[in-house]
């Protein structure tokens, strides 16, 4: 698969966030923080190659392809970010050290090295906000209508990492609400053939990223992450493939009504800094 979403430049507000129309009738939100690669014209590529933006450093391969088609067969509403993560990353939180890296997996950034916090804070508004306004607009729309709705979080990750293998083909993260990552993962694991990671290759545990913790955790509505290997999903076939798995495993938790209410358990959310979208434009925000 390739990362042709590079090449459209210039890139902007009406074309960096991609929404897919659920069924009227749908209960469920498909989020896909790293679609793209796409780098706004005026960074110049952030200093890098263009083969080194379509690397999974400047994006989840594969991710996108899966959550389009997932979205098709479940009918659901899908929210795709096609910003490149190293432009500015909306599943970490705003001035950490990975939400604009120098380094990524090796990879000197030159783009992102030596910013202040104008600098850091602009990108925040112009290409970390708007996705997650985004969101929070969707998920009101649901509330509106007296639907609580269900995240479906959808990401990628190597094949290796740290000179290690990493054989899972497909993982489950979780952290406190588990009503659909347990049965989930039940269905996957009665699979014949899958090599399936209970929590990895990252532990939902130890850290869940910005986008499931503020939006679905934080207001204890039900969800999961999935995480893909990306030589399982880089290409168009191998994706559609996954997503139809993906859309058995979840077609059982999905059609449960009871599913669908707010979480009265404890999620285990670190709620403090978290982004507030009523003060994120004055002059001081996500400190």
């Amino acid at each position: 698969m390739t990362g042709e979403g590079a090449r459209e430049l210039p890139l902007g507000a009406a074309n960096a966030i991609e929404i897919i129309e659920g069924g009227p009738d749908s209960r469920v939100i498909l989020l896909c923080d790293h679609a793209g690669c796409r780098v706004p014209g005026e960074y110049a590529d952030l200093g890098l190659h263009r083969d080194q933006l379509e690397r999974h450093i400047g994006w989840d391969i594969g991710a996108a392809d899966v959550t389009r088609a997932l979205a098709r067969s479940l009918g659901a509403t899908a929210i795709l970010d096609h910003v490149s993560r190293l432009v500015v990353d909306p599943n970490r939180r705003p001035f950490t050290p990975s939400s604009i890296p120098p380094v990524s997996d090796g990879c000197v950034v030159p783009g992102n090295e030596n910013l202040d916090r104008a600098q850091a804070l602009d990108r925040v508004r112009r290409w970390f906000l708007p996705y997650h306004r985004t969101v929070a607009r969707v998920i009101a729309r649901h509330r509106r209508r007296g639907a609580v709705p269900a995240i479906v979080a959808v990401h990628s990750f190597t094949p290796h990492m740290n000179r290690q293998d990493r054989p899972w083909q497909v993982g489950v993260l979780w952290r406190g609400d588990r009503r659909l990552s347990a049965p989930v993962l039940e269905a996957l694991q009665r699979r014949d053939g899958l090599m399936v990671g209970d929590n990895q290759p990252y532990s939902g545990l130890r850290e869940f990223g910005f986008t499931v913790t503020f939006h679905a955790q934080r207001a204890r509505l039900p969800h999961i992450m999935f995480e893909l290997r990306q030589n399982e999903v880089d290409s168009r076939a191998k994706a559609e493939k996954w997503a139809g798995i993906l859309h058995e495993v979840l077609s059982g938790p999905l059609g449960d009504d009871t599913l669908y209410r707010t979480y009265e358990g404890d999620n285990h959310t670190p709620i403090g800094g978290l982004v507030s979208w009523r003060h994120a434009s004055r002059a001081s925000p996500l400190a």
